[in-house]
């Protein structure tokens, strides 16, 4: 009930009004990430990369007022109890990503990450704001922050089917870089964050932004190595 009373629209999270707001969010999320092809179109690179981070921070800013709207916004702040752990979660998991997913299939005379680039540095500096301050954070707070947390509060005698659903969710967001490929590697890739998140204490959310940002910029950087 205290919850209930400090977000901006007392309605309870597990109540109907709450999967309106859910599918809601999600018809917008999924209206705006389609407005991406017509981004992509743009010749223009400034541009094209200024709407690009608007549309992404528009995810993030969309799921933080689902949960204010259904009274999780505490969901949103890291515990204060050992942060230290909860960072160093983050960035070994993003190094056990970028060595499972990057180097070992590399070593293996393969690659799931693309062919050999030689970007510039004002690229690889766009890649990292990108990746770190906007793709990490705004999906996750999309995926893990929201929905895996909604759905655990729907399904509280089985609430371990609630990163399961996520996942999924996830890897289907992913169809609109037109490969099934990338819809299902996103989709273990969830299932991982968000089992992480449900069974280790201390994998808070701020460890999976952390691991996420830094494992995708991980992969723009193993392209610059590869023969």
């Amino acid at each position: 009930m205290e919850d209930n009373k400090k977000s901006i629209f007392p309605v309870n999270a597990d109540s109907k009004y709450s999967v309106i707001i859910l599918l809601f969010a999600l018809a917008l999320i999924i209206g705006l990430t389609f407005s991406l092809w017509g981004i992509w179109l743009i010749n223009i690179s400034a541009l094209r990369i200024c709407l690009t981070l608007l549309v992404t921070a528009a995810f993030g800013v969309i799921a933080v007022i689902a949960m204010k709207l259904t009274g999780q916004e505490k969901k949103l702040l890291p515990t204060k109890n050992r942060l230290w752990l909860q960072i160093l979660i983050g960035l070994a998991f993003a190094a056990v990503l970028c060595f499972f997913m990057g180097i070992v299939p590399i070593l293996c005379g393969t690659s799931i990450i693309g062919s050999h680039t030689e970007p510039s540095a004002g690229f690889l500096a766009v890649s990292a704001v990108q990746d770190i301050l906007f793709i990490g954070v705004c999906e996750e707070l999309v995926f893990r922050g929201y929905i895996q947390n909604q759905f655990e509060i729907w399904l509280k005698k089985c609430k371990w089917l609630a990163p399961l659903i996520s996942g999924v969710l996830f890897g289907l967001w992913h169809i609109i870089n037109g490969s099934l490929f990338q819809v299902l590697i996103t989709t273990l890739i969830g299932w991982v964050f968000g089992y992480c998140k449900y069974f280790i204490k201390d994998c808070t959310l701020l460890s999976l932004i952390i691991a996420h940002g830094l494992y995708d910029f991980s992969l723009v950087l193993l392209t610059c190595f590869m023969l």
